[in-house]
C-alpha cells in the first residue's frame, strides 16, 4: 500500500451502531447494578474515545473551523501566514435544510387523529424542531431526539446533541433499541465537574451521577417511569452509513482552503517584498554614521540606541524611501555596477489558479449534489423542466432523505400514540384500540422549497380543474395562497351560501304580481 493511502481522516470504529445482545440484556434484572454500570461505562469510554472526535470535527467545520486554522506551515515569521477557512459546510447544510423543510412538513390522516398531530406540533413548535433534526443529520449523520412528558402532564419533543447522546440496539435482524443514553458535565469550578448519566429504556428512566470528571464510579440517584412503552430517544439516519452531507469532501475543503490562503500569501508578500538597490554607496552600502562627542564617543539617545548622523549614508537612504524617491548612479566608476532598483517578486498565473479554484468548486458542489446557485444558467428564466434537470441529483438524494426522516417521524407519532391511548383525551380521537392502526397509516408528506414560476404553475393547475378532486386541487394551491384545503372549501361554501341568500332577499324584495289580463277593463 503507498503511503498516501496509510491513514484515515477518522477512526475506522468513529461511525459504528453500539449493539448488546438482547439475552444479556434481558438477564440484567437490576440496571444499577455492576454488572450493568460496567458495560455502560464501556460504551460511554468507547463513545468519547472511538466517535467524538470524529463529531466535534465535523461540527468545526460546519461552524468555519477548520483544518487549515490548525495546519504547520513552518513559514519564517516575517512572511505571510493566512489561514483562511471557507464555509462550504454551513453553505451545504443550509441548503439542504431550507431545500427540504422550508416549506412545513405536513400529515394527511382521518380529521380527529390529524387535529390531535397539529395540536401536538403547535405546541412544540415542531417545525423548528424538524429543522433543527435535520441539521444535525446534515452535519453529523445521525440526530436524537427526546419524547417526554413535562410537569403538566403534556408531551413534548426536544433535540439531543450527538456528541452526548448513543442508542443501544439488540443484536436481532430486527435491530430493536435496548435503550438511549444520554450523558453530560456540569462544571461548577475549575476543580469541581460532577458527571450524569441517563439511560431511557421502554419503561423507565435510570438517572445516574459521578462526582468527577470521569464516567467511572457512576451511582443510581433515580428512576422514573414513562408510559412510551418503547425507548423514548429516537434516532434518525442521514444515510445507511451515517455520513453527514458534506464528509464526503473535507479533502476537497481543505485545498479549497489552501489555495485561498496561499493566494492572501501570495499578495501580502507582493506588498511586503524586498526591495533590491543597484548603484550609489551613499543610498545604503556605506557605514552608517551616528553622532559623536568631543572624545569621538557615540552618543546614545534616551533608550541607549546610537543616534544617527542627520547627513549620514543611512539618514540619506531614509529620506529617499520616505520621498518615494530614488537618485542612484555608481560614482562614475567604469567598472561599477550599473545602477538599477527593482523589487523581488514572484509571478502569478491568475488564469491557472483561478481554473484551479474553479474544479474545486465544482467538484464540491457535483459531489455533495448541491446546485450552483452562481452558475449564469441557474436563473430564474429558465423553466420548471430545466430546474428539475438542474436539481435531479441533489432531488434523488432528497427523497432517500425523506425516507429515513419519515421512518423517524412514524416512531415519534407512535411513541406519542402509545401515550394518547391510555390518557383521557383519547375519546377525542377515537377508538383506543385501532389508534396504533391509525397512527400508521398516517402519511408524512414533503413539500420541497424551491423557486417556482407561478403563472406556469397556476397555469397547470387550471388544465388540471375537473380532472382532479376539488380537495387535491387545493393541496396543490396551498404553497400558493397558504390555506389548506379544508379551510379553502369551506370558505368557499360559505360564500356561495351568502351568495345564495342574497340572491333569496332579492327575490324577496320584488312581490308576485298577477298577470294583466285585462278583465278590469271590461268591468268598467
Amino acid at each position: 500500500m503507498t503511503d498516501f493511502l496509510q491513514s484515515t481522516r477518522f477512526n475506522q470504529y468513529a461511525n459504528d451502531v453500539f449493539k448488546m445482545s438482547a439475552d444479556e440484556f434481558e438477564s440484567i434484572d437490576d440496571l444499577s447494578g455492576e454488572r450493568f454500570t460496567a458495560r455502560l461505562h464501556d460504551f460511554i469510554n468507547t463513545f468519547l474515545r472511538n466517535q467524538l472526535p470524529r463529531l466535534q470535527e465535523l461540527k468545526r467545520y460546519y461552524l468555519a473551523d477548520n483544518n487549515i486554522k490548525q495546519r504547520d506551515t513552518g513559514r519564517d515569521k516575517n512572511r505571510a501566514d493566512n489561514r483562511i477557512a471557507s464555509d462550504w459546510a454551513k453553505y451545504i447544510t443550509v441548503f439542504m435544510q431550507g431545500y427540504m423543510l422550508g416549506n412545513p412538513i405536513q400529515y394527511n390522516s382521518d380529521d380527529k387523529l390529524l387535529e390531535k398531530i397539529e395540536d401536538f406540533s403547535k405546541q412544540n413548535g415542531a417545525d423548528y424542531h424538524d429543522g433543527l433534526i435535520e441539521t444535525d443529520l446534515s452535519i453529523y449523520g445521525r440526530a436524537y431526539e427526546l419524547v417526554y412528558t413535562d410537569s403538566d402532564a403534556q408531551e413534548r419533543i426536544t433535540k439531543l446533541a450527538p456528541e452526548q447522546t448513543f442508542v443501544v440496539y439488540d443484536d436481532t435482524i430486527a435491530e430493536n433499541s435496548l435503550f438511549g443514553v444520554r450523558f453530560y458535565q456540569i462544571k461548577y469550578s475549575e476543580t469541581e465537574i460532577n458527571s450524569f448519566v441517563e439511560v431511557y429504556t421502554a419503561n423507565n428512566v435510570y438517572y445516574f451521577k459521578s462526582e468527577t470528571s470521569a464516567y467511572d464510579n457512576i451511582k443510581l440517584i433515580n428512576v422514573a417511569e414513562h408510559m412510551f412503552n418503547g425507548v423514548p430517544i429516537n434516532e434518525y439516519k442521514n444515510n445507511e452509513e451515517r455520513l453527514g452531507d458534506f464528509e464526503s469532501i473535507l479533502d476537497g475543503i481543505d485545498a479549497y482552503d489552501l489555495s485561498q490562503s496561499e493566494l492572501a500569501n501570495f499578495q501580502q508578500d507582493m506588498n511586503d517584498a524586498y526591495l533590491v538597490i543597484k548603484g550609489n554607496p551613499a543610498t545604503g552600502t556605506a557605514e552608517p554614521e551616528y553622532v559623536t562627542d568631543e572624545n569621538g564617543e557615540v552618543k546614545l539617545d534616551q533608550y541607549d540606541n546610537p543616534i544617527p548622523n542627520d547627513n549620514s549614508s543611512s539618514d540619506v537612504m531614509n529620506k529617499m524611501l520616505k520621498a518615494r524617491l530614488l537618485v542612484l548612479d555608481n560614482n562614475s566608476d567604469p567598472d561599477g555596477v550599473n545602477p538599477d532598483a527593482y523589487y523581488l517578486t514572484k509571478s502569478y498565473d491568475t488564469t491557472g489558479a483561478e481554473a484551479y479554484k474553479k474544479r474545486l468548486v465544482d467538484d464540491i458542489l457535483r459531489f455533495t449534489f448541491t446546485p450552483d446557485t452562481n452558475d449564469q444558467n441557474f436563473a430564474g428564466t429558465q423553466s420548471g423542466e430545466s430546474m428539475k434537470y438542474k436539481l435531479m441529483g441533489n432531488d434523488n438524494l432528497r427523497k432517500t432523505k425523506e425516507r429515513l426522516l419519515t421512518r423517524g417521524i412514524m416512531r415519534r407519532l407512535r411513541l406519542l400514540g402509545n401515550v394518547w391511548s391510555i390518557k383521557n383525551s383519547v375519546a377525542t380521537i377515537g377508538r383506543q384500540e385501532g389508534l396504533y392502526d391509525r397512527i400508521n397509516d398516517v402519511q408524512v408528506q414533503f413539500t420541497p422549497n424551491v423557486p417556482q414560476n407561478d403563472e406556469e404553475r397556476i397555469s397547470q393547475l387550471k388544465e388540471l380543474y375537473g380532472i382532479i378532486s376539488d380537495e387535491t386541487l387545493f393541496n396543490l394551491l396551498e404553497t400558493f395562497t397558504g390555506i389548506d384545503a379544508e379551510t379553502e372549501m369551506q370558505r368557499l361554501a360559505d360564500e356561495k351560501a351568502k351568495a345564495a341568500d342574497e340572491f333569496s332577499e332579492q327575490q324577496d324584495a320584488y312581490p308576485d304580481l298577477k298577470s294583466d289580463d285585462g278583465d278590469a277593463d271590461e268591468e268598467q
